[in-house]
């Protein structure tokens, strides 16, 4: 990856169904996602696997889609079964993945995570804290976290298996 590397995000649309189904079968993509619905809209897609407070964006790097990021706020874990007493009040969430396979194992990754959280915070500046938490198994996520700046807080079980918490502090 060049230092030329430019990412910008749009904000996910019915426009943007294919290309996300599309990605959404990819083989290193779907080990770690849930595959949409025929019938879902991307919105009750989004509402499914984490919560109404779901925001998704497309990412494009140089003007080219590449993945997909989305952030949502903690609601208690009454939708996301995240709920940490000790994570501050305006925590969200995210997550995220490269669906072009062309860009994967290149540094990509962290690079438009890093993006989005400057992008994040000028968005919603309200917003403390932001945490992943991804399966103990995806070494390859969990380095990159890592490298963009998260810090392993804890394991924990979600409805969906077991979960490692990782907290980044905008702020």
């Amino acid at each position: 990856m060049s230092q030329n590397e430019k990412f910008s995000f749009k904000k996910i649309d019915e426009e943007d169904r294919g290309l996300l189904e599309g990605w959404l079968h990819e083989t290193h993509v779907s080990q770690w996602w849930p595959v949409m619905q025929q019938t879902e809209t991307i919105g009750q897609f989004l509402e499914r696997i984490r919560s109404k407070s779901t925001i998704g964006y497309i990412v494009f790097n140089n003007g080219n889609p590449i993945g997909y990021i989305q952030y949502y706020y903690l609601d208690g874990g009454k939708k996301t079964g995240l709920y940490f007493p000790t994570l501050p009040k305006d925590t969200v969430g995210t997550d995220q993945f490269i669906g072009n396979s062309t860009y994967v194992g290149k540094g990509y990754g962290t690079a438009f995570i890093k993006s989005f959280l400057a992008f994040l915070r000028e968005l919603e500046p309200v917003i403390k804290t932001v945490v992943v938490d991804p399966e103990p198994s995806n070494v390859a996520a969990i380095r990159c976290y890592e490298k963009v700046g998260f810090k392993k807080v804890t394991s924990f079980q979600a409805p969906y298996g077991e979960h490692v918490l990782m907290r980044y502090d905008l702020r």
